[in-house]
């Protein structure tokens, strides 16, 4: 039993010398590609619900902070609108990992904009 356990701990220290040392990602890469269109459907309602709370703040209280943080929900709702009609309409090229990028920073931009703003 311990040659047999020995022969078989070897052959994953064998496996993950001659690996890639991101194999490991392959199963839940598989997986988030399984449930990504019940993932952007639920990134769609959320940032609808954040970005209506983010502006009835605004509206309450005028302030520049909230301006921003409101631009930067609203981007983060085009963001997931987009990711959806991508998924849905087109062939699943528009919103690829540049455009995405854009946005990502342009939404932390804005909260940048926000939390350091006078």
């Amino acid at each position: 039993m311990k040659k047999l356990l020995s022969l078989g701990f070897l052959l994953i220290i064998l496996q993950s010398v001659f690996a890639a040392p991101w194999d490991f990602l392959r199963v839940p890469t598989e997986i988030a590609n399984a449930i990504n269109p019940i993932v952007i459907g639920l990134l769609f309602i959320v940032s609808l619900l954040i970005l209506i709370i983010a502006v009835l703040a605004f509206k309450k209280k005028n302030s520049q902070r909230l301006l921003f943080v409101s631009g930067a929900f609203a981007l983060f709702f085009l963001k997931s609108a987009l990711s959806l009609i991508d998924l849905y309409v087109s062939p699943g090229i528009f919103m690829n990992f540049a455009v995405q990028g854009v946005f990502d920073l342009l939404i932390i931009g804005a909260l940048f904009i926000a939390l350091f703003r006078k």
